[in-house]
This record gives structure tokens, sequence and C-alpha cells, in this order.
């Protein structure tokens, strides 16, 4: 009784002779193929046990070969033995790059083939091999069935080549990461029919949202959540749900409840973004309920789910290396040499469009009585308290940020002189209010105050951006003179 089927694919005919008798006396059933072509063929028609390729032979060469039998669904499951003369590393690691299981030069011991056969062998036993042996389509057994699925999986290369490049494009963009994965989430629209991507990062607690076809709101937040509850099986704690923040690209297409699909009426493909041993993230597309859709959304992301993975995890990396570089490591916000960019910016800005900024220079008072009372940390923990408090004080679109030790520089776009008073006056009464706790090491928290000072551009006796810092910390250190806890405009 034959130990199993082996298909030996080598144009050279003392090659053949020698190894099948080699195989044959150890009580296996040897099938020849003299070409490329013909092993496809083949492994097709015969569904071998095991196949040993040789590299250079005629039409289609082993490399190529063992890619596309590695890469149907009908043939995968057959280990490939490589056995040629080519003993170049390179070689041998192209060879088990293309899906081969084992690589065997020749010049071998017949007993070092025969033992990597019985190595295959082992690791499925004759059962097994039965059952996951396919159902060969009765149309594979001529030659132009065989031709034709050939040039199928060449195309479904190619397409798959060319879909990674376009992703792989993405690595060098160094714009916002919302942005690259945006990006991302474009080129797959384009091979994905799909009316909405979303990405999940855990790390960032973020949620980013590209609608790419109309859809209701009410369906929309279904996806979100169910897109959520796929995220918590990879990891995201659910508690975390209520702090996500969501980014919304294409929001314009989002229409009317009770218009479009029901909220139920869609389905979700999903992958997990795998980094590092480490799920980063979940990538989700949905699309009206249909089968075609799973089927294809399937398919093309777990192409793409590496390469993917690859970009977004990057775009992540740049951003947060990136704010490393702008922040001021204990406040988290702005640094001052970041500030003065944006401040530049800003600057110009108003020349070149005629447009009005004002700027306010904050001082925490008497900070150094603190930090010689309470010590360092408890100041450092008033230092990132004072910062979160200066935010809530502010609109999205205006700049805070640590300007040296206690002091804080906050720029106000397209706002007059009396509308940055009050904004320093909402900081003032805020923090006079406010109770800070420092490191705990205070019973009942601490209470304090702060001065500023307030400048607006244009105004008299401002020629430059240095000139607009000089007179809004003027201006602050007269509201120190007069007491402190007081906001004071520039003369």
């Amino acid at each position: 009784m034959s130990r199993g089927k082996i298909l030996l694919a080598d144009d050279n005919k003392l090659v053949v002779k020698v190894t099948s008798a080699i195989l044959e006396s150890a009580d296996y059933e040897v099938i020849v193929a003299w070409d490329g072509m013909e092993a496809i063929n083949k492994a097709y028609i015969e569904q071998p046990d095991l196949v040993i390729l040789d590299i250079e032979m005629p039409k289609i060469n082993g490399y190529q070969v063992c890619r596309l039998l590695k890469d149907d669904e009908l043939t995968c499951e057959i280990p490939i033995i490589m056995l040629t003369g080519k003993d170049h590393k390179a070689d041998m690691f192209w060879g088990m790059k293309t899906g081969a299981d084992r690589y065997i030069t020749k010049g071998f011991k017949p007993e070092q083939l025969l033992s990597a056969i019985s190595e295959q062998f082992e690791k499925i036993n004759e059962e097994e091999r039965e059952t996951k042996k396919s159902d060969i389509p009765a149309k594979m057994i001529k030659e132009e069935g065989v031709l034709s699925r050939t040039i199928d999986l060449l195309d479904s290369k190619l397409f798959a080549s060319t879909l990674l490049n376009e992703l792989s494009g993405l690595l060098s963009s160094q714009e916002d990461y919302r942005e690259t994965i945006w990006s991302a989430m474009e080129v797959l629209s384009h091979v994905i029919e799909s009316t909405l991507e979303i990405v999940v990062l855990f790390s960032e607690g973020e949620m980013v949202v590209r609608v790419n076809g109309k859809i209701n709101r009410a369906a929309l937040e279904n996806i979100k959540s169910e897109v959520l509850e796929l995220a918590d099986s990879y990891g995201l704690e659910p508690e975390t749900h209520r702090k996500i923040s969501v980014t919304v690209q294409g929001e314009d297409r989002i229409i009317e409840d009770g218009e479009g699909e029901e909220p139920d009426g869609f389905s979700t493909v999903h992958i997990p973004m795998l980094s590092r041993r480490a799920v980063i993230g979940v990538l989700a597309v949905s699309n009206p309920r249909s089968s075609v859709f799973i089927r294809e959304a399937e398919s093309i992301l777990k192409m793409v789910q590496n390469q993917v993975t690859i970009v977004i995890d990057n775009a992540r990396l740049y951003e947060a290396a990136r704010q490393l570089a702008i922040t001021d490591g204990l406040t988290r916000i702005y640094n001052h040499r970041f500030f003065q960019e944006l401040f530049e910016k800003e600057f110009k800005r108003a020349n070149r469009y005629n447009t009005i900024f004002s700027f306010i220079m904050l001082d925490i008072d008497r900070f150094k009585r603190i930090n010689d009372t309470y010590g360092h940390l408890c100041g450092d923990e008033i230092l990132k308290d004072l910062a979160r408090l200066i935010k809530h004080c502010l609109r999205s679109v205006d700049i805070v940020a640590r300007y040296g030790g206690e002091e804080f520089a906050i720029l106000l776009p397209e706002t007059n002189a009396p509308e940055a008073f009050q904004t320093a006056e909402r900081i003032r009464r805020a923090v006079e209010e406010f109770v800070f706790m420092g490191n705990g090491n205070t019973e009942k928290g601490l209470k304090i105050t702060v001065s500023q000072g307030v400048t607006t551009y244009p105004s008299g006796g401002v020629d430059d951006r240095f000139d607009v810092i000089a007179k809004a910390d003027e201006a602050m250190y007269r509201a120190k003179d007069a007491g402190r806890n007081k906001v004071m405009a520039a003369e």
C-alpha cells in the first residue's frame, strides 16, 4: 500500500529517474511533471499529498509554481519541497518566501529527502490529508481550465501588489495622522464598495470615521456602537467608550433619521490591527447588508491587514514623536519653542489679511512661596491643573503654551481688545475659585491667583511680534504691582 502520492516536477530526466527510484523504494506513488505548467495541471487533477519542485523549469519556474499553488485555496494545504541545484542563500530565502515548506539542494543523500518528506507527512495524518483534498471542478481537468485559473491567480497577485503599493506610498506622509488614516481609507474605498469606514485606536482613545455614502444618523450611531463592541473583544476597556473622541470626514453625507437604510440594515466587516504582538486598534467597513460585500470585504481586508496596520501605526508614532517635540512635558500643552512658531504664523497672517489677534501673558502670583512651603512636586501638580483650567476657558482655535517657569502665553486669533480682556477675566475668576490639591500634602487644598497682561495687534507702538510680547509682559507686571490677581491691558 502506498504511503502517499508525490508529485515530482523536474525537466532533468536523470534527476527524475534517480529521485523517483528513491521515492518508490520507500513505497511512495510518484507522479511526474516535466515543466511548471504541467506541475500546476497535475497538482489540481491528482491532488498529491506532497509536491517536490525544481526551480529551473520550462514555461513557469518553480518559484512561480510554488507561489500559485500556495495562494490557491484548492492547493494551499499541499506541502512543497524545493529540490534544486541553487544553493545560494538568496535562492533559499526566496524559495521559502514563495511558500515552500522545505528547501533541499541537489546532491542530497536519499535519507535527507525521505526524512524531509516524513517530517511534512507527520504534520498531518492520513485521514486529515484526505479530508483536506478539495473537490476540483471538472473544468480543471482540461489544460485550458488550469491556464484560466493560473491567469486569474496572477491577476489577483497583480491586484494585491498594486493595492499594497498604493498603501505603501502613504508611509512617507507627514500629515496629521487622522489625514493619513483618511487617505488609507480612500485607497480602500476604491476597491471596497463601502458606505462607512471606521478606525478605532486604543491608546489614543479615538475613533476616526470616513463617510463614503449616504447614511442616516441612527444607522451611523448603531455601527459605531457595533465597532466599539468589536474593539472590546480585542482589549479596549468598555468603560472608556464615553471618553472616545470621534473625528468624522464626510458629515455632509449623513442624512436625517427615517431616510435611507434602517439602522440594522448594514453589514460590518473588520480586522484587528496588530503591531509588535499587540492589538493597537480595529479597522471596520460597513455597507448595506449583502453576502457579496461581506465576501469581498473580508478578502481585501485580509489582504491589506499588515500593510494598512503599518501605515496607521507609522502615522501614530510620527504624531507621537511630533507631539513630544512641541509639547511641554509637564503640563502637556505647547512648549515655548513651538508657541513662537505658531505666534509668528499668526502675526504674518494678520499682516497679510488685515486681521486682528490678541495676546495674554499670565503668571502665577507668589509661586515661589508655594514651592518653598509645599515642595516642587506640589508646584508641578498646580502647574498641570492650571494648564487644564486655562484650556477649559478658551475656544478650540485659541492657543495656550507654557512660556517658562510659572508663566503661560495665550494667543487669541480674530479677537479684539475688549473680547481678550473678557477672556482673561474669565480665566482669573476660574483660577481664583478653584481649589488646587497639589500632590495631596495639603489637607484642604490651596488657593492661588494669577496676574495677566493683555495686548492686541494691530495697535499703537507695536511694530513686530516681539513688541506684542513686551507690551503684554509690561502690563502683567503692572497687574502685580497693583496688588496681583488682576488683568491689565497694554498701554
